[in-house]
């Protein structure tokens, strides 16, 4: 097309011209390629804000169309407000407000106040994260007409039990691209049926954010106002419900805690969730001595909680993750998992929520030789491998949506023998 001017194909196949609008001008653009489709990135909880950030900031250098919108499930300081600070997160377009609330509640009021958003500023691509409620938001573009990108597609534990892995299969089901970390989550998706040519392995996003942000972890001073030495003390966390909500599986993990405490002489720092607090409370469990309860902290504290523990003993997916990055050993108080590369590599053993498991396995992950642990997220690179992905299939997304994406269609009965006749020339031959 002329300079100044962008070529999109109808769904009638015949070419628009438009205007390439402010900002775009292809004497000023960076080089190489440039991604011309407007994203809209949703986010809700503390671990998409963190994951996001390095993508958002490449994308903003590349000058994309993007907006971001905040769904609300977090909204306390210590949760939200605190992580935009210390990872300097642009502030969203959009603040939806769901708040907390029972399931079908959360789930009611963002499909309802997402749906006016898209319906605004009408997207080509909608990034979902994960697989909090928030990811959910995706749902609500596809049956729009927007496409749909899972980053951290194809994570699996087979444990039905857990809202996340419900979550994690229906966003898989309805998304046009699958963004995955490793090779056994692409495995996993292919094994679902999932076509290839809809699969990008780009990697881990919080390896990326950890080696961003190294610097700045390593001069928080919270060892020293904590007086933690380097190596010298145990990292805890508990949140998930089945955990924290009811007494027994409670006291066993916090048994667990100051055992593990008394028979290695080491304090054991405990960031405890405010519902594993009201839980303690509520419920009137004994805390053990050399247990040490805090408030949750920010991003860089954390990070440098976990990286100079003795040992990491949680039931966050994200803790197993940011310990094996980290070399540090990790005991996981659950009795599933997500992340198995954790587990293959050497660094997490998931220990189930008995109290003399916890301790055997941390024992025995102790015991082993952290230099044989083989990182398995690859480079920390991941949102130049987003980019890149998103240049190749720029002119993809910004074409009208497939909608006959079974591995078979075409083969079978299940489409129109004539759909040949009104299919879109936009759509490459391999799909």
């Amino acid at each position: 097309p002329p300079a100044g001017t962008r070529s999109r194909v109808g769904a009638i196949g015949r070419s628009i011209r438009r205007p390439a609008g402010p900002g775009t001008d292809i004497l000023r653009r960076p080089a190489g390629p440039f991604v011309r489709a407007k994203y809209v990135i949703v986010l809700g909880i503390r671990p998409d804000i963190i994951n996001y950030e390095p993508l958002v900031r490449r994308l903003r250098g590349r000058n994309a169309d993007l907006k971001i919108v905040h769904t609300g499930q977090h909204y306390s300081y210590f949760f939200d407000g605190l992580f935009f600070d210390q990872l300097g997160f642009p502030k969203p377009d959009y603040h939806l407000g769901v708040g907390s609330g029972t399931q079908a509640e959360q789930l009611a009021e963002l499909a309802k106040k997402f749906e006016a958003v898209l319906a605004k500023e009408r997207p080509d691509l909608v990034f979902s994260f994960s697989d909090a409620n928030p990811a959910l938001a995706g749902i609500v573009a596809s049956k729009m007409g927007v496409k749909v990108v899972h980053l951290e597609a194809g994570m699996r534990s087979g444990d039905w039990r857990m809202p996340e892995e419900k979550n994690r299969r229906l966003l898989d089901s309805i998304s046009d691209y699958l963004f995955t970390p490793t090779r056994g989550t692409e495995a996993n998706l292919l094994g679902e049926g999932i076509a290839r040519h809809r699969i990008h392995r780009i990697g881990k996003p919080i390896y990326e954010v950890l080696t961003d942000f190294a610097g700045q972890i390593d001069k928080s001073p919270v060892l020293d106002e904590l007086g933690v030495e380097r190596g010298g003390y145990f990292l805890a966390t508990a949140h998930r419900p089945e955990n924290v909500g009811s007494r027994r599986p409670l006291s066993s993990i916090l048994g667990a805690l100051g055992e593990l405490g008394r028979t290695y002489g080491a304090p054991v720092v405990f960031p405890a969730h405010p519902r594993t607090q009201e839980s303690i409370r509520r419920l009137g469990v004994r805390v053990p001595r050399g247990v040490r309860m805090t408030d949750p902290v920010g991003f860089l504290e954390f990070s440098k909680l976990e990286k100079n523990a003795m040992c990491c003993v949680t039931d966050s997916g994200t803790v197993q993750e940011d310990s094996c990055i980290f070399k540090v050993p990790c005991v996981t108080a659950r009795i599933s998992t997500e992340r198995p590369e954790t587990v293959e590599a050497g660094s997490n053993i998931v220990a189930g929520v008995v109290r003399s498991h916890i301790v055997e396995a941390a024992r025995i992950v102790l015991g082993r030789d952290r230099r044989a642990w083989r990182n398995p997220y690859g480079r920390p690179d991941c949102s130049a491998r987003v980019v890149r992905a998103l240049e190749r299939i720029d002119s993809e997304v910004r074409s009208p949506k497939v909608w006959w994406n079974h591995p078979r269609a075409g083969s079978g009965s299940e489409t129109s023998r004539y759909r040949a006749r009104w299919r879109n020339p936009a759509v490459p031959d391999g799909i």
